[in-house]
């Protein structure tokens, strides 16, 4: 069942997210929390018959201000602790990572990093970084020792009291809940994409052909390897910031995407790869893939202009019809490329 600590009446304030490998260490952090008078929502033993599982999630990330997420190996790869971020972003409550180790995907927690504040518990005792996480929290309006910071909000549906920013025309909003994982990678276009392949591979298997460094002028194809049928909305943010989508255009005219490995530019494309213009830097890739089409009509009407380059309210329309979305209809990955002169 969920076990909510603190007060038995009183209203749990953060949600802590975490692998089921790392409990002990998790239960003995949420132990210290909880004696410094933090109130917290912290899933343990087994739901009852009969419960809702996915209702309780959702009921205690909307109900607490801020999720707590333990960030390690086995976090990063769990697809729960994947669905409660998912769950926090689309109701607004900020997340605040926990660094429990160093984690092998660096670009995982890129934004994160950047752009929430977080605590690194992985090379300093306790006594070093509890503080600081106490700190964090007071400043996202938690209560402390039951001292309410001054000017925090109340939870509940005003909302938390600091929330992601996602009136920008950018995808970091997207990038901060994305699943960086191998089975979406680019490749040079001249290295092909074996056909007709459906099986996946483990999530241990390593991806030979990925690369993630181009030059400006090369040829780039990308490939996919979806556990879900669906319909595919994918995005390119790159170095000068305008972000292109690749699907559906010109590349890629059709949504639809099939179990196991699916390849870009597509097949009925005239274009045989994604040709790297721009700025060097770094180019950010976003698969978004849903049940059901989003309706957006973003294909060009000139063949001559493959992909429509979105603007700010073009970004709000994604991520506001997706927010309508249930969290298990759809899902979104990332991966990346660095582009050198």
């Amino acid at each position: 069942m969920e076990r909510q600590q603190g007060s038995d009446t009183a209203q749990p304030e953060v949600f802590v997210s975490y692998a089921s490998l790392d409990r002990d260490r998790v239960l003995g952090i949420a132990d210290r929390l909880t004696a410094a008078g933090i109130k917290l929502w912290i899933d343990h033993d087994k739901i009852p018959g009969g419960a809702n599982y996915g209702e309780a999630i959702v009921r205690g990330i909307k109900s607490s201000k801020v999720l707590l997420l333990m960030v390690s190996h086995a976090s990063m790869r769990s697809r729960n602790v994947r669905a409660e971020i998912q769950v926090a972003w689309k109701h607004d409550r900020p997340y605040l990572p926990l660094l429990l180790e160093g984690i092998e995907f660096p670009e995982q927690i890129e934004y994160w990093l950047e752009g929430w504040q977080w605590i690194d518990a992985t090379n300093e005792a306790e006594h070093g970084w509890m503080p600081r996480l106490l700190d964090a929290l007071r400043l996202k309006g938690v209560s402390v020792g039951g001292v309410r910071p001054a000017g925090a909000m109340a939870p509940g549906p005003t909302g938390p009291a600091s929330a992601p920013n996602v009136a920008g025309g950018n995808l970091s909003s997207l990038m901060s809940i994305a699943r960086f994982t191998d089975q979406i990678w680019p490749l040079p276009a001249e290295r092909l994409i074996e056909p007709g392949r459906t099986a996946l591979r483990g999530l241990g298997a390593p991806q030979d052909d990925a690369e993630h460094e181009f030059r400006l002028g090369s040829r780039v194809r990308l490939a996919i390897e979806s556990e879900r049928e669906g319909h595919l909305l994918l995005l390119n943010e790159g170095a000068d910031g305008l972000v292109y989508c690749l699907c559906p255009s010109w590349f890629a005219p059709s949504t639809r995407v099939r179990v196991g490995r699916n390849k870009y530019p597509q097949a009925e494309s005239r274009y045989r790869g994604f040709v790297v213009t721009g700025k060097p830097g770094r180019e950010h890739v976003l698969a978004v893939i849903t049940d059901e089409p989003l309706g957006l009509d973003w294909m060009p009407t000139d063949a001559r202009i493959p992909s429509r380059v979105l603007n700010a309210d073009d970004v709000r329309m994604v991520l506001e019809r997706l927010r309508e979305l249930s969290t298990d209809r759809w899902m979104v990955m990332s991966t990346y490329f660095d582009v050198g002169p």
